[in-house]
């Protein structure tokens, strides 16, 4: 697992680098807890008026069922599976069916065996929570005696789930489909990530839990709640997982029970960093922990995080399940824009379900399958049901009162697909070098026959048809940006979600502007619409809304949600199909960064690996770059705010060596706050008790300027040219099996930017360090290898005499002539032949075709071509 960090207006020091490739618990929880820095704060006691905290009151805000006290709950005497003493003594010789309180008012204990000492004490301590151990009345003793206290937590919750269903029957309308807390993870990792947690508890309404389906975890200690314990470290790589394999999220809920068991706390974990709420005892406050459960188990899906504004279908089809034969080509065609008639296109009713031609029924969709492709559907939810009618946390007696009648399809996310690459629909042995270089979550199960398209998008008044997920950046603070590729009047679009930094309109909105100052620039994306995202009810979708105050630390990190619909579609560079067309690809790039600067004064500022795009036309493909939202206007003094420099792997000497000094003296001044702190303290013979407002004591990096240029960014390129030849082994995203620790790839990434800084500025100036990048490259590069050895010469001085785009663009053509044209003429023939292999086999298909591809020579305007110059360089 590895991606790249984009340097960012008050990101933490941490953040800066790129993670690495780990996969063990440890190493992933100091990255998370890193990255949380200084960003979690803590809600002061709440106020008479929310008495659920601000936090919670906001994101349950849409809930609006009265709920019946805890002292009203009642359960069957059976169903208490895990009763305490007093239970068993008061109630002895009772009949099974007898109803009894769940919550005992007398003592202020629910009547449960809840554990209130550390696993493995056998010690009673009934005293602090009403719970004593003993033998409890259960039809298995045995299996009853050897429950963990996750097990016993989980039967508690859905037994108070269940009683609370029971009172209040509206709750069955609210909720959508069951969903039932389980502790089956407790002692087993997670499936979905190669990072292996064992979350104590998840709220999931799938037969198999996933990080890509888990509603809720949460975790149970013993020990006192601190933000920098250990639960808090597990909660923190719980919600980068939530969100990295459920990156539709807003945000993300844990739940923390410390103190003996007894206080419980939410953590919200979104891209600004985190809030946790105030806390409840479980016991002294029996009403307001009931009304957390009841509005997590049954709320809509808004009040656990999720999106309303995106939906998703049961099951959806990952592109490296279809075998290449079968690749469709994106339809880029001249937009059309829905007719206001038609209601499913202009409201977002429509989000309720997808229509599919072979869809699910929605109570077919109900069911989760886990398949690798071999065996029926059917067989594999039976399977799943034996094997978990045996689990005890999963019995709720509410079912079994009265079944709820089948629920309507919910629009948001139960199981998803990879999220992988625009053209990542290769061979199959092909596709995990894929996936390790562009973000992904990992390959949990999938059913082979997925519906297509997969779900529904909504950009203002227009909903568009989810096609499929094309990328997602990992973390948990950041822009968070997944891209969709969708479809509208059978035109297909890329859909831009992410989270930009700031409050005011003209940094929001800033790439909307830069798009529009670019418009009839060939090889840039043009900007269909764009929308601010807004909840259920209306107001603008935005991190600080879950924060009553801002904090110190967390001042300007602010998010606001932002949505782009762009055209045409382009896939990414390391999906070149021939060295010819990526070095012209390169070559097209450069010309486009030339236009911008010399033609419409803007400098792009990001050009990295992810934004560097290929874009196939009628006769021949083009370079295209996106992602224009650090782009600014150029000033006299190349002088802009730190936010969107660059991303680390590709950035050029010169700007590593300013951030990587501006990181140095805020780590200098956090020390030295440290300090400070510490001889403070030790002056205070009784220090006052203050609640916790953040989990570390990092210091958030200063919004500062740097100094940059064009040159910069040709820089940039040279570093995207070289990590293609090293870390892929040939065309369509082969990705190279062998790993290299010590390889200038993972010099660029994992080190400080000051290291960094220096490596790179070595490597321009040492010849060993350029005969170690040529033998880095890749057999099948070894003709790219003279285009590397003049690229190096031409930016050997650019940190004091900064390279020009025609020296760059003399480089690349020079060497764009001297390629032979074999390797591209035998991928058009193999193209060709495929396509012609996918009409014959769909007859859908051929009528795409005669829609996309008009008989007859097309003519061309002249906003095709770049320039008439450009076609001759």
């Amino acid at each position: 697992m590895a991606f790249f960090r984009t340097v960012d207006n008050g990101i933490k020091l941490s953040s800066l680098l790129s993670i690495p490739d780990v996969s063990d618990v440890h190493t992933m929880n100091k990255i998370t807890s890193d990255e949380l820095n200084r960003l979690v704060t803590h809600e002061d006691a709440p106020e008479a008026s929310q008495p659920l905290g601000h936090l919670l009151s906001h994101i349950f805000k849409s809930f609006k069922i009265p709920l019946p006290g805890a002292s009203a709950l009642q359960i069957p005497l059976r169903k208490i599976i895990y009763p305490n003493e007093r239970v068993r003594s008061q109630y002895h010789g009772s009949s099974p069916d007898t109803m009894v309180p769940l919550y005992d008012t007398e003592t202020s204990t629910w009547n449960w065996n809840l554990p209130v000492n550390p696993p493995g004490d056998t010690d009673s301590d009934s005293e602090n929570a009403g719970s004593t151990s003993g033998a409890p009345v259960s039809p298995d003793t045995e299996a009853a005696g050897n429950a963990t206290h996750e097990e016993i937590f989980a039967s508690f919750l859905n037994a108070l789930a269940g009683c609370l269903l029971a009172s209040q029957t509206l709750l069955e309308r609210e909720c959508y489909a069951t969903r039932t807390w389980s502790a089956a993870s407790a002692h087993t990792a997670l499936p979905g990530s190669t990072i292996k947690r064992k979350p104590d508890l998840v709220l999931s309404d799938d037969i198999t839990a996933k990080w890509g389906n888990i509603r809720v975890s949460g975790e149970l200690t013993h020990s006192p709640y601190k933000p920098a314990m250990r639960l808090g470290k597990a909660a923190d790589t719980h919600a980068y997982l939530m969100m990295s394999e459920q990156p539709w999220r807003r945000f993300s809920l844990i739940l923390s029970f410390t103190d003996a068991y007894r206080h419980l706390r939410v953590l919200m974990y979104d891209h600004s960093g985190g809030a946790v709420s105030t806390r409840f005892d479980i016991y002294q406050q029996p009403d307001l922990f009931s009304h957390i459960i009841a509005v997590i188990n049954f709320g809509n899906l808004e009040c656990v995080g999720y999106d309303s504004t995106v939906s998703f279908t049961k099951h959806v089809s990952p592109p490296f399940s279809k075998d290449i034969r079968a690749y469709r080509p994106m339809k880029n065609m001249p937009a059309r824009r829905s007719s206001s008639a038609d209601p499913a296109a202009s409201t977002s009713e429509s989000l309720e379900q997808v229509p599919t031609p072979e869809s699910p029924s929605p109570d077919d969709d109900l069911e989760s399958v886990a398949s690798d492709g071999s065996g029926s559907e059917e067989s594999l939810i039976e399977d799943s049901l034996e094997g978990s009618s045996n689990d005890s946390t999963t019995q709720s007696f509410a079912h079994e009162e009265s079944a709820p009648s089948p629920f309507p399809v919910q629009p948001t996310m139960v199981s998803s697909a990879p999220l992988v690459s625009l053209a990542s629909q290769i061979p199959q042995e092909l596709t995990e070098s894929v996936y390790s270089v562009t973000p992904h979550p990992s390959q949990f199960p999938h059913s082979a026959h997925s519906p297509e398209p997969c779900g529904k998008i909504r950009v203002g008044d227009t909903i568009y048809i989810i096609k499929r997920i094309l990328f997602a950046a990992r973390g948990l603070v950041g822009r968070g940006t997944t891209c969709y590729l969708v479809s509208l009047d059978e035109e297909d679009y890329i859909v831009k979600d992410h989270w930009v930094l700031g409050k005011l309109d003209a940094v929001v909105l800033n790439e909307i502007e830069m798009l529009n100052s670019m418009r009839g620039v060939p090889g840039v994306p043009d900007l269909v619409e764009y929308w601010l995202v807004t909840t259920s009810d209306g107001k603008a979708d935005n991190t600080q809304n879950y924060r009553k105050k801002e904090r110190k630390s967390t001042r300007g990190t602010n998010r606001a949600h932002v949505r782009l619909v762009f055209k045409p579609c382009a896939r990414p560079l390391h999906m070149f199909r021939t060295l010819k067309e990526l070095v012209r690809a390169l070559r097209d790039i450069v010309i486009i960064q030339k236009t911008a600067v010399e033609e419409r004064k803007i400098l792009h500022r990001d050009c990295s690996l992810n934004n560097a795009m290929i874009l196939d036309d009628l006769d021949i493909s083009k370079g295209f770059l996106i992602d224009w939202e650090f782009a600014v206007r150029i000033t006299a003094d190349n002088q802009y705010p730190i936010g969107g420099t660059g991303t680390v792997p590709f950035m050029s000497r010169k700007l590593l060596g300013q951030v990587a000094l501006i990181q140095e003296q805020a780590t200098a001044e956090a020390q030295e706050k440290q300090r400070s702190k510490k001889l403070k303290s030790k002056s205070k013979t009784t220090p006052a008790t203050k609640t916790p407002k953040t989990s570390s004591d990092s210091l958030a990096l200063p919004i500062s300027r740097v100094i940059q240029s064009y040159s910069d960014d040709l820089e940039s390129l040279f570093f995207i040219f070289a990590w293609v030849c090293i870390k892929f082994s040939g065309p369509n995203g082969m990705v190279r099996q062998e790993h290299n620790s010590s390889s200038l790839l993972d010099r660029w990434t994992s080190l400080d930017l000051g290291s960094c800084a220096a490596f790179k500025v070595s490597f321009f100036a040492n010849p060993l360090d350029e005969e170690r990048l040529i033998n880095e490259f890749q057999p099948y590069f070894k003709l790219l290898i003279p285009l590397a050895t003049d690229w190096c010469a031409a930016l050997r001085d650019n940190m004091v005499h900064p390279v020009t785009f025609d020296a760059i663009l003399s480089v690349l053509n020079s060497h764009l002539d001297k390629l032979p044209d074999d390797e591209e003429l035998q991928s058009t023939v193999t193209m060709l032949r495929k396509s012609a292999t996918a009409l014959n086999d769909s007859p859908n298909l051929k009528r795409v075709a005669s829609l996309s591809l008009p008989v007859g020579s097309p003519k061309r305007k002249k906003s095709d071509e770049f320039s008439v110059s450009d076609q001759q360089m």
